[in-house]
């Protein structure tokens, strides 16, 4: 080949590609915008809405308009169950949802919620950051784009009546979202009395007497309201609760490649600014329920032994019903892990 074929074949080849990019660009800067509409039970006006508005007017400011979430917050688009559905054929496309409404989807995600498993907040944020590659596989393979942990935190029981330990637990009406396999555990080994109505509903359930206790972490009590309608908090945590966002992939699939990093970026900031601020608010909202005069249960030694003996026998249960057996070693080797390491300290 002579020189100035190869140099004519040279420019050819960069003018293809400049225009080949070219086009490409034009067709993404062209592509019409794609509307993400999300839907979460958390009532306006709270720390998880606001810090969910602050990411998204980012995300359309980032992406020059071209990815728009438009919020359904307070359960307007209905129970977390009726959101995944709605999501199923179109109609809603990402939620923000509590490990209940993940684990519908992957129930896995539940493992994060067994009671009195987790010694503190460092060993399950260990165990979770862990395990969330196989929960992002999890959720791919059902059709979703998982985009990080949105925890509300670590669940309490607000009762009508001091509640300390098992025996205090029998018999109280306990609200239940109906169909979750663990509360159904965690009812029947404490011999509660579930009564499972929908989330919008609790307030008033317990305001006429159908609810004498809830299960729930504080700044969500709040939130709710739920903190009006009881008169107790028994002062030990039950379990943690966790929840995430999700993106129908049908949906997330038409955004580009560059927005969806941009998305990812945003959500992976914001969700730990939330993570941070509704650790401090949990504890800050305890403080103001005991400022409003609501009174803290103090579980004995006896207490929280008898609590955490009923407690151990739930995790083997939850074998075949939310996670198989490796699954759950897997867990257990992460717990030990953290455990040894901060032994060895």
């Amino acid at each position: 080949m002579t020189l100035s074929k190869f140099m004519f074949l040279t420019l050819a080849l960069t003018s293809l590609n400049f225009a080949l990019n070219s086009s490409l660009n034009i067709s993404v800067a062209n592509a019409a915008p794609v509307t993400i509409k999300f839907a979460t039970v958390a009532p306006e006006g709270s720390t998880w809405v606001n810090i969910l508005k602050e990411a998204t007017t980012e995300i359309k400011t980032k992406t020059a308009g071209a990815v728009e979430f438009k919020l359904y917050p307070g359960g307007i688009a209905g129970d977390e169950p009726d959101v995944l559905r709605k999501m199923r054929v179109g109609q809603y496309h990402g939620g923000g949802f509590t490990g209940v409404g993940m684990g519908e989807l992957v129930s896995e995600v539940r493992y994060l919620e067994l009671p009195l498993y987790f010694k503190n907040m460092e060993e399950l944020d260990f165990v979770r950051e862990g395990l969330t590659p196989d929960y992002e596989a999890k959720f791919a393979a059902k059709g979703f784009q998982f985009l990080g942990w949105a925890e509300p935190g670590l669940v309490y029981i607000f009762s009508q009546k001091p509640v300390k330990g098992p025996d205090d637990l029998a018999g109280v009406k306990l609200w239940a979202w109906e169909g979750d396999i663990l509360a159904e555990a965690i009812i029947k080994h404490y011999k509660l009395t579930p009564v499972n109505i929908a989330l919008p509903d609790v307030l008033m359930a317990l305001q006429t007497g159908m609810l004498s206790a809830v299960y729930s972490p504080p700044l969500a009590a709040m939130a709710l309201q739920w903190n009006t309608k009881v008169k107790y908090m028994m002062n030990l945590p039950l379990t943690n609760s966790t929840g995430g966002i999700l993106v129908a992939k049908k949906q997330w699939d038409q955004i580009a490649q560059p927005q969806q990093t941009i998305v990812k970026d945003v959500f992976k900031a914001a969700l730990t600014k939330l993570n941070s601020m509704t650790r401090k608010q949990n504890t800050e909202a305890i403080a103001e329920f005991i400022k409003q005069g609501m009174q803290m249960s103090e579980p004995t030694q006896k207490d929280k032994d008898s609590l955490l003996q009923v407690a151990q026998a739930i995790r083997p249960e939850m074998v075949g019903k939310l996670y198989s057996a490796d699954f759950m070693k897997k867990g257990e080797n992460l717990v030990t892990e953290f455990r040894a390491k901060k032994k060895s300290k």
